[in-house]
C-alpha cells in the first residue's frame, strides 16, 4: 500500500461503521505487508519517567537523537505526590526517577 492511500482512506468493515480507532489506524499506516504487522507513523510521543530511562539509554548507546522532540512531551506524573506538590519528592527511587527524566529531556533537548 503507498502511503498516501493508506493516509487518506478509510476502512469500512463488511459495510460496518468504522470505530475512531480503525480511522485513527488507517491514517497512520505507512507500510502494509500481508503477514507481517503494520507499519505505523506515530505522530505524538508521550513520554513519563518510569519507562522513558531505558528508551533514553537505549538513544544514547546508538548514538541516536529523539526523533520530533517538537511532537514529544515529557510528564512525571508516576511520582509526583497528589498532595503537597510544592514540596520537593519525599521518596528517593520516585524522587530519583523524576530527576532523571528532567535531566535526559534537557540532555536530548525534549
Amino acid at each position: 500500500m503507498h502511503c498516501t492511500e493508506a493516509t487518506h482512506r478509510l476502512i469500512n468493515f463488511n459495510n460496518m461503521a468504522t470505530t475512531l480507532f480503525d480511522k485513527i489506524w488507517e491514517r497512520h499506516v505507512v507500510n502494509r505487508r500481508e503477514g507481517y504487522p503494520d507499519v505505523l507513523y506515530i505522530d505524538r510521543h508521550f513520554i513519563h519517567e518510569v519507562t522513558s530511562p531505558q528508551a533514553f539509554g537505549g538513544l544514547r548507546a546508538r548514538g541516536l537523537p529523539v526523533f520530533r522532540t517538537d511532537r514529544t512531551s515529557a510528564t512525571a506524573d508516576h511520582n509526583v505526590p497528589t498532595k503537597e506538590q510544592h514540596l520537593p519528592i519525599k521518596e528517593a527511587l520516585s524522587r530519583f526517577q523524576v530527576e532523571t527524566l528532567r535531566k535526559n529531556c534537557a540532555e536530548f533537548g525534549v
